[in-house]
């Protein structure tokens, strides 16, 4: 798999995830106790999986069942019926980098509607490079059903970033009459080294 439409080099490509990670575990894993990972089977989101449950052991507890990886392939709707049944507080779809938008927006989809078939009805964490391939969840929100499971989770949390005032947003997320509105319950201030590589880090084209 290529990142050759990056200004980055793979090294740097994974630097950024271990800061990003860092800051995904303390404050986006917030409050919960056993959070599930879905991954691109790649190395960009293999490596912000990593740094972001290694610093949710950190801040909430080096212990047994913290969290747990799971990789999308065609399998997703059997990964999606043994998240629901393995007492996880929330899922994080951790999608994008390596992979073409296009790619992202549908796999992110099928897992949405995996877990939705599944009876999936815990919080939901979206980071910010799906929540972009979705054009902010429209492509998602077509579909009906989808929207109206999502309006019933409890919660939905976003990622998402300003890099001109050199912040990561921590927002959650609310559906409303098919409309998705999102409301900051934290930020992060991002050093200037952080802030370089987000804006040289760019997904393939399409």
């Amino acid at each position: 798999m290529s990142v050759s439409a990056s200004l980055l080099p793979l090294a740097d490509e994974v630097y950024l995830r271990s800061l990003t990670g860092r800051l995904v575990g303390e404050h986006l894993f917030d409050g919960f106790r056993r959070v599930a990972v879905i991954i691109l089977p790649d190395r960009i989101c293999s490596a912000l999986a990593a740094a972001a449950l290694s610093s949710f052991t950190y801040y909430s507890g080096y212990r047994d069942g913290v969290g747990a990886v799971f990789a999308y392939d065609e399998n997703i709707g059997e990964t999606a019926r043994r998240i629901t049944a393995g007492g996880l507080d929330a899922v994080f779809i951790a999608y994008g980098g390596e992979q073409k938008l296009s790619f992202v927006n549908e796999a992110f989809k099928a897992t949405l509607r995996a877990l939705m078939e599944a009876g999936y009805d815990k919080a939901l964490i979206i980071h910010v490079r799906a929540w972009l391939a979705t054009k902010q969840l429209s492509t998602v929100l077509q579909d009906e059903a989808l929207s109206r499971w999502l309006s019933g989770l409890p919660e939905i949390r976003v990622l998402t970033a300003d890099l001109n005032a050199k912040k990561l947003l921590f927002n959650k997320l609310k559906i409303t009459n098919g409309k998705p509105a999102l409301t900051p319950y934290r930020e992060a201030l991002l050093t200037d080294e952080h802030v370089d590589l987000l804006r040289r880090s760019i997904p393939p084209p399409e």
